[in-house]
């Protein structure tokens, strides 16, 4: 998460900005939104689930 908001400084301020890795809170992508992030790579989070649909769901309702 550090890397994402150290590189967002070094970034055109029209680039679309993605984060990746290592996100696992709501609270993270509310941050990340916040410094113009607007696309998130996730998996591991999810896919540690026993059902990784509903986590996604409830992850984004919490956002």
């Amino acid at each position: 998460m550090a890397n994402s908001f150290r590189l967002t400084e070094k970034m055109a301020t029209e680039a679309v900005k993605v984060s990746e890795s290592g996100i696992s809170n709501p609270d993270t992508v509310r941050q990340l939104r916040a410094a113009g992030f607007r696309g998130f790579l996730m998996g591991e989070c999810f896919m540690k689930e026993a059902d990784p649909g509903l986590a996604l769901k409830q992850f984004i309702a919490a956002i």
